[in-house]
């Protein structure tokens, strides 16, 4: 997809100040009270009213209107709230959610974030007890007109998966945003209490998946390929060979050398923003650019080439149309990738299911973690713990250690931390070497050491494939 790029936000959430650019994590948990909700029961306090509810458009507030209301400034802002609250007051319930909304926005949202969060977590929790698919998650941004409350919507995919850790099992959810702001989410999956479970977010998942894992898959490669990529590709490879069909692994094989270049091809792109270009290639999809945006990119590259800064070279252009034609031609790529994205996801989940049973046992109070350096903190403690769960995994170990190792420490230097410690415990040379087959059996082993348990934990049920592109959802 092309358009203009969007503005960069500083977001500082309520537990830390996080720059929500460019960094990519098996997820996140912040050690935080529980949010103040109304507790909501088919029958209780707040009774699902299906007729009223049967009236709401639910996806168009969810895709749209939420969207409105965020972007716009001023007079303006207020109108999009007030169709908002007139859409989804046909509703009394979700009506009454909003009033309280607004007067908590009206006063201070700084001050009021902890209500103002258990009021969203009631939205959904009403919505989810409805059987309504819809979601939203929120945080209070902190700018220069002072603090604002910013919403991200969700269409959930999925949500009877399981992940078991020892004896406990925990809920694991799927979505996928919905809205179409430029705000990011900045993790992989995350957990806010041990009741919700995991919640793995697909556009993150995919994103990852297509751009960091496929382009490993194709051993020719070789030194074209990022120094993390280049160390981590045959053990990755490995797990992958594993997890897929021979006829898929095949597939992805064939078309990764297409996606690399695709990529490349738009960071080129990207990179003459430093002489001035707004050319953006927001989005490379599965299979491609479409025959609309090849033609956007000719058109472009045909006059920009004798210019200092184009927007776009003719190189590119060729880069862009030959591999995107080479992959539509492919069989099998489609249900391939889905199959990989699952697998992923499935490593995400794993992640996220310690910190539940973290959560769920009163760890996030205190973790004890025998011989970490000194300077290592709370947080990094906790998410060393899930991390070290990941490592032990035997079916995703070096995918979680590769994802783990790619973390920017100026973006999250807990995490980057805490992972480089355990990295050069497990692997010689930590993230600079080579995983071998016993990276799992050593992880197990130094979360013995470390944090005197090692649980088994154990996908139950997840989705085998999840879908590539929302086209591909299931209605």
């Amino acid at each position: 997809m092309i358009r203009p790029p969007p503005t960069p936000l500083l977001i500082w959430t309520l537990a830390s100040a996080v720059l929500l650019l460019g960094s990519i994590d098996l997820g996140a948990w912040w050690p935080s009270p529980a949010p103040i909700a109304p507790e909501i029961r088919d029958g209780a306090i707040l009774v699902v009213d299906r007729q009223a509810l049967a009236g709401v458009d639910l996806a168009l507030i969810h895709k749209e209107i939420v969207s409105d209301w965020v972007v716009a400034k001023g007079g303006i802002k207020e109108l999009h709230w007030e169709h908002l609250h007139r859409e989804a007051g046909r509703d009394p319930n979700l009506g009454a959610l909003l009033d309280r909304m607004g007067v908590l926005i009206d006063a201070d949202p700084v001050l009021n974030a902890e209500e103002l969060l258990g009021l969203i977590q009631a939205w959904n929790t009403y919505l989810e007890k409805a059987g309504e698919p819809w979601r939203l998650s929120g945080e209070v941004a902190l700018g220069a007109e002072g603090g604002t409350l910013r919403l991200k919507s969700y269409r959930v995919l999925s949500e009877d998966g399981e992940v078991q850790v020892g004896q406990i099992s925990f809920p694991a959810s799927v979505r996928r945003r919905v809205d179409n702001t430029t705000q990011v989410d900045a993790w992989l999956g995350h957990v806010h209490s041990h009741e919700e479970g995991v919640v793995l977010l697909l556009d993150r998942l995919s994103s990852f998946a297509l751009d960091r894992v496929w382009p490993m898959l194709d051993p020719a490669l070789g030194e074209v390929l990022d120094p993390l990529q280049q160390t981590f590709a045959p053990a990755v490879r490995a797990e992958v060979a594993r997890a897929l069909t021979p006829e898929q692994l095949d597939a992805l094989v064939a078309t990764a050398e297409d996606r690399m270049w695709l990529i490349r091809a738009a960071e080129s792109v990207h990179a003459r923003h430093r002489c001035g270009s707004q050319f953006l290639v927001s989005r490379v999809p599965w299979d491609g650019l479409s025959p609309r945006d090849l033609a956007t990119l000719q058109l472009h590259a045909a006059r920009g080439d004798d210019e200092p800064c184009p927007d776009v070279t003719q190189r590119e252009a060729l880069v862009f149309a030959t591999r995107s034609h080479h992959l539509r031609r492919q069989p099998g790529v489609a249900g391939a990738l889905e199959r990989l994205i699952s697998w992923v996801a499935q490593a995400v989940a794993i992640h996220e299911a310690r910190h539940a049973a973290d959560v769920a046992s009163g760890a996030r109070r205190g973790l004890s973690c025998l011989g970490c350096p000194d300077e290592i903190t709370h947080v990094g403690v906790l998410e060393g713990s899930a991390y070290l769960a990941s490592f032990a995994h035997p079916d995703s170990a070096a995918l979680s250690l590769f994802q783990a190792c790619g973390l920017d420490g100026s973006l999250v230097p807990e995490r980057a931390a805490m992972v480089s410690f355990l990295a050069e415990r497990l692997v010689p040379e930590g993230c600079s070497g080579s995983p071998d087959l016993e990276l799992a059996q050593r992880a197990r082993a130094l979360e013995l050491e470390i944090f005197r348990r090692s649980e088994e934990i154990r996908i139950v049920r997840f989705p085998d494939a999840l879908p590539v592109t929302p086209e591909r959802d299931a209605p």
